[in-house]
């Protein structure tokens, strides 16, 4: 059902119109980045390793996700009218990342139905969209200790909610190194 890494072991618990939520939650250690620096940090993101790679987690959860099969991409709504997907992080600027789309419609659909109930609004959308065959999930990246949940997204958990998702479509990704 999700990649073996990513395998909840936990809940977390949102509280939503009146409503209760456990959206699963694991927790995932990934090596610390050892290597030089890169220049463009996305506001001075931690780096992890992967793969010998230097990555910030999103890209790191979005390569696990692909490991296991699943297409999957990095969804960044930062100063974007409609969302950004990413595959990769190129020692550049953000303005200048390549914006890598979903060959799949159907995934552009959900995240522009539920931006429809998120008040015509991507702003929350969770980090990383993933799908294998019809099964689609969003997974947040939290940083252990140093990140926590945002009204924006869990506004978009909701949307996601009204929109006709379940909780099993979401996932919380709480990393540490």
């Amino acid at each position: 059902m999700y990649p073996p890494i990513f395998k909840p072991t936990v809940v977390q618990i949102f509280h939503i119109e009146g409503q209760t939520f456990q959206i699963p939650k694991c927790n995932v250690k990934f090596e610390k980045w050892s290597g030089p620096p890169i220049n463009e940090t996305f506001g001075r993101k931690p780096l992890v390793c992967v793969d010998n790679h230097a990555m910030f987690a999103e890209l790191a959860i979005r390569k696990y996700f692909e490991i296991d099969g699943w297409d999957a991409r990095w969804v960044e709504t930062y100063g974007k009218v409609k969302p950004m997907y990413m595959s990769e992080w190129k020692d550049d600027k953000y303005r200048n990342q390549i914006h890598h789309p979903f060959t799949n419609n159907h995934i552009d659909n959900i995240l522009a139905n539920i931006a429809i109930e998120n008040s015509n609004s991507y702003s929350g959308c969770w980090d990383v969209v993933a799908c294998k065959g019809d099964r689609i999930i969003f997974a947040e990246s939290k940083h252990a200790n140093k990140d926590r949940i945002r009204t924006t997204q869990v506004n978009w958990l909701a949307s996601g909610i009204r929109y006709g998702l379940k909780t099993d479509n979401f996932l919380v990704v709480q990393w540490d190194m």
